[in-house]
């Protein structure tokens, strides 16, 4: 039995060991002996032999380190190295900051004309009552009448009430865009006050309007205790005396007739055509 810690290395390669002993010859000597003498000696012999086999193997089972591992080599071959990698650290790649890229505005590039269009009241036109609204459309950002702001829709839509005197009122439109242009129109309106009866005025539609738009808002003045029908539906009459309606058109000429009346049996009246083409 092999002692504990003296196992050989299964990774280590098995070494010869060349143990002649001629046991042949040595017994031949030992048959001149005495009979009793020979078995003796043989008896010690054999242990001995036993024994010394035994430490033998104790020897080169321990003689090494069963720990180191030796690698086999081929003849003719230098063993080389591996190389040893060494961690490197990699910085991230930060994108660029900064402002960013401006492309420039080509200096000759066109800018669409300022485009201002009136469409009540009309210029040199009569109203009986002190009161107007000015309406029209525009391609600009602003618009300011007789230098008061005007309500301005996302569609162009524009529109502003005035205040008259007595005679001549001299109304001034002015637009402007955010490029800077600036367009402008003037018209006079005439106030004259009747001396009897109802005052009315129909401001918008004038007679014989072409529209490609299917609804039309009815536009008109008088006095705010009167009532105003357009085609026989009442409109709503607000207290400077201006009134509103709107007319669902149908393709081709549409007839309006506008109708006030008050309380002490006054009534006046007026007819409008209006073509819709879509």
């Amino acid at each position: 039995m092999n002692p504990a810690g003296c196992l050989p290395n299964p990774g280590q390669p098995k070494q010869r060991i060349n143990f002649n002993l001629n046991l042949t010859s040595f017994t031949n000597k030992l048959g001149a002996w005495s009979p009793r003498t020979a078995k003796r000696l043989t008896a010690l012999m054999g242990g001995s032999v036993v024994l010394l086999m035994m430490l033998l193997l104790m020897v080169v089972g321990c003689g090494s380190d069963p720990r180191a591992t030796q690698t086999p080599v081929s003849p003719g071959v230098t063993p080389t190295p591996s190389p040893v990698l060494i961690p490197t650290s990699v910085q991230p790649t930060l994108p660029a900051t900064g402002q960013p890229a401006h492309t420039p505005t080509p200096i000759n590039a066109p800018v669409a004309p300022l485009v201002l269009d009136l469409l009540t009241p009309l210029d040199q036109s009569g109203v009986e009552v002190g009161f107007v609204r000015v309406m029209g459309t525009t391609s600009g950002t602003s618009v300011s009448v007789s230098g008061l702001s005007a309500i301005l829709s996302a569609a162009g839509e524009f529109q502003r009430d005035i205040t008259l005197r007595d005679g001549v009122n001299l109304i001034e439109v002015v637009a402007s865009d955010a490029a800077g242009q600036t367009t402008s129109q003037q018209i006079v309106v005439f106030f004259i006050a009747p001396t009897a009866g109802l005052p009315f005025t129909l401001l918008y539609p004038l007679d014989g309007l072409e529209v490609s738009q299917p609804v039309l808002t009815v536009v008109g003045v008088t006095r705010p205790d009167a009532v105003i029908g357009v085609n026989e539906v009442p409109a709503e009459v607000e207290g400077s005396g201006i009134f509103t309606a709107r007319v669902v058109l149908e393709e081709g000429a549409n007839l309006l007739e506008v109708v006030a009346a008050d309380f002490e049996g006054n009534v006046r009246f007026q007819t409008a055509v209006v073509f819709y083409l879509p």
